[in-house]
């Protein structure tokens, strides 16, 4: 009985999706009117610092340094996506797509979220293993309802063949993943993670969005 529970943790399921595979909707025009379709648009060179304002008044502090945040999302060209109402920034989503060495990093507990490796994160256009849920926030109710609409449909629409990963650091974020049918990592406390495609029996054994 208790080989049986090791033999389906978390470490099991994520190994057993597989490893880097390329993907429709992780190529850049696919990925901007992902995007925009729920109203996220790539910041601009002053967003950054508004990102971080943002972080330190929602989360109580922010998700990297300043130069960390402009490096990572100028590497992957994908990994930093705003809301703007009347000209500022309210919100803001930080997926990092990761590698298959990103992916066992996180899952080992090796990954630093302060000091990205770029061996653990894909550029856009590239295979990506699954996503890291970096950092999120939003400064207002209509903003934070945006937040989780995109996260789902990141999470269960797009990429529902790959596993999602975050860390419940407040309540409010540990709140959202629980709302979006995030799990608790075994191995890793504090870690959670989902995949549709795992999660729900009517789609396992299928494959979404990967590309020929």
């Amino acid at each position: 009985m208790q080989a049986l529970k090791r033999s389906f943790s978390s470490h099991y399921c994520v190994s057993s999706l597989g490893g880097d595979r390329l993907h429709t909707m992780y190529q850049p025009a696919n990925a901007a009117a992902m995007m925009a379709a729920v109203k996220f648009e790539k910041p601009n060179a002053e967003d950054y610092s508004a990102v971080l304002d943002l972080a330190a008044a929602e989360i109580g502090g922010p998700l990297a340094s300043l130069d960390e945040i402009r490096r990572v999302d100028a590497y992957t060209d994908a990994s930093m996506w705003v809301i703007r109402r009347r000209g500022q920034v309210t919100g803001f989503l930080a997926p990092l797509a990761l590698t298959g060495a990103g992916r066992d990093a996180m899952c080992d507990g090796s990954f630093d979220a302060a000091n990205v490796a770029e061996e653990w994160i894909a550029p856009i256009g590239t295979p990506l293993a699954g996503f890291y849920c970096w950092s999120y926030a939003g400064k207002d109710q209509f903003t934070r309802g945006l937040l989780v609409l995109a996260l789902r449909s990141l999470i269960d629409v797009h990429f529902a063949d790959l596993p999602f990963f975050g860390k419940g650091t407040t309540e409010a974020g540990a709140r959202i993943m629980h709302h979006l049918g995030f799990a608790a990592y075994d191995e890793q406390p504090g870690l959670y993670w989902r995949c549709r495609s795992m999660m729900d029996p009517a789609m396992k054994d299928t494959t979404v969005g990967e590309m020929a």
